[in-house]
């Protein structure tokens, strides 16, 4: 599994870093999309849908809404409604996931056997301010793609940091009923990488100490979200009682099982740029 895991990975990361750096915006959203589009897939069944044909009628919905938004993307209220939007949903699922851990649902827990109307429509505000918030990073020149690394860099070392921690120091359960493996420990350590990762790039970005504390302060703010977007797959997960989202990825599972802390921490994180004063 290990193995599986570091080839998909040596293969899709000079990809995506040769996608960033030489596609231009337009391409780039459409390759944004087409990852956006197999994350539906997966989470139409995750949501309940068993028909094929009703799982690409959602795949199909979820894209002709981005399609729709991309001319719309330079009216200022429309992005900061649409993340907005985002932030509101995330500080719910919050509340979603402490009510689950507080009744520790069991997994397969038979609650989404027939489509869940509700959580298909929250596919959308998962997905596409996802989408949104990375085109907007990305059009915006050669500040755009540091501040897209940033972002990667934020959930990337989130992930990583929390894992080393927790297997190191890992004792009191973050959510032992929702993703027993995660420790508060290991959480405080993926924080503790983002505070210093996040320090050193905004030295080499030749921020003052301001915006330095600014940028670090939403970094940690991203971060956390980056924790809420990981358990909120994985409660959906338990719930449907299966281990991961789809098998396309060999040794990672599917496409959610590696966007789940990007989804949340995207649209925080470009939104908390806008409110900083950072154009985009």
């Amino acid at each position: 599994m290990l193995k599986q895991r570091l080839m998909t990975a040596a293969v899709l990361a000079p990809l995506f870093l040769w996608a960033v750096f030489a596609l231009p915006t337009h391409l780039l959203a459409l390759v944004f999309l087409f990852v956006v589009a197999i994350g539906a897939w997966e989470w139409s069944a995750l949501a309940g849908l068993q028909n094929c044909s009703l799982r690409t009628a959602y795949v199909a919905a979820v894209a002709t809404v981005i399609v729709l938004l991309y001319p719309l993307m330079q009216i200022p209220m429309l992005v900061y409604g649409v993340l907005a939007l985002a932030l509101t949903w995330w500080m719910g699922a919050l509340m979603w996931i402490n009510h689950a851990e507080a009744q520790a649902e069991p997994p397969g827990g038979g609650e989404v056997d027939s489509p869940d109307r509700r959580l298909l429509f929250i596919g959308f505000l998962v997905l596409v301010p996802t989408w949104m918030a990375l085109v907007l990073l990305h059009r915006n020149g050669t500040p755009g793609l540091y501040l897209m690394l940033s972002l990667f860099v934020i959930v990337w070392g989130a992930d990583s940091g929390a894992y080393f921690a927790g297997r190191r120091w890992g004792r009191r359960k973050l959510a032992p009923h929702i993703s027993p493996g995660k420790t508060w420990e290991g959480a405080s350590g993926g924080l503790a990488v983002v505070v210093v990762t996040m320090a050193v790039a905004a030295w080499l970005m030749d921020y003052d100490w301001g915006n330095l504390l600014s940028f670090v302060l939403l970094g940690v703010v991203t971060a956390m979200f980056s924790i809420v977007g990981d358990l909120l797959e994985s409660l959906m997960k338990r719930r449907r009682g299966v281990k991961d989202s789809g098998r396309i990825l060999p040794g990672h599972g599917g496409v959610l099982d590696r966007i789940d802390s990007l989804t949340a921490a995207a649209p925080v994180f470009v939104l908390g740029l806008l409110l900083l004063g950072v154009s985009l």
